[in-house]
């Protein structure tokens, strides 16, 4: 049984002419990809903003209660990271964990064990492909002293700054220099 005409002039009346559609998609569709792609490549390549610090082991840079941080992205993976900065990363014992410490040793420097107590001065190697962190508050820190060192592969990123009251916020510089060469 043919279907009524009625039918058929329904649905193509109903349907937006070929200019119509390139409105409706202007209008709509273009402004959302926009939105997404911006939103992409921030969160990916230029920094993301995660949810506030925790604990007292990067104090007095960071405070124990939380402080909110903006991390480069573009140190993923430990590309460019430097000794003297900090860096976020997956924790390497608590999965679904980020930390946030200072770098102290590159693959292939020397750093000691045990910074603090003095009793146990045991120089590494860090090795290949992995980097030696620290918390600036070395008495209440867990870091490559109790985990070892961690892969430059679980880098999230660089801790460029930190916002503060008003929105305004605090740059962190690496200022780390190489010792002068012996005379």
């Amino acid at each position: 049984m043919p279907l009524p005409v009625s039918f058929f002039t329904r649905i193509t009346n109903a349907l937006p002419s070929p200019n119509q559609a390139v409105r409706l998609i202007r209008r709509w569709v273009w402004p959302f990809a926009k939105v997404f792609f911006l939103g992409h490549i921030i969160a990916d390549y230029v920094g993301l903003l995660p949810p506030k610090t925790r604990g007292p082991s990067m104090l007095p840079t960071l405070a124990a209660d939380g402080d909110m941080v903006w991390i480069s992205s573009r140190y993923r993976y430990g590309r460019g990271v430097k000794v003297g900065d900090m860096v976020s990363f997956k924790h390497p014992c608590v999965p679904d964990a980020a930390a946030i410490k200072r770098v102290v040793g590159m693959p292939g420097d020397f750093v000691m064990r045990d910074v603090h107590d003095g009793r146990n001065d045991t120089m590494l190697q860090v090795p290949e492909g992995h980097c030696w962190v620290l918390g600036d508050n070395l008495t209440e820190s867990r870091d490559s002293r109790t985990y070892g060192p961690i892969p430059l592969g679980l880098v999230v990123g660089k801790v460029i700054a930190k916002n503060l009251p008003g929105f305004n916020f605090e740059r962190f510089r690496n200022n780390v220099q190489r010792p002068p060469p012996d005379a």
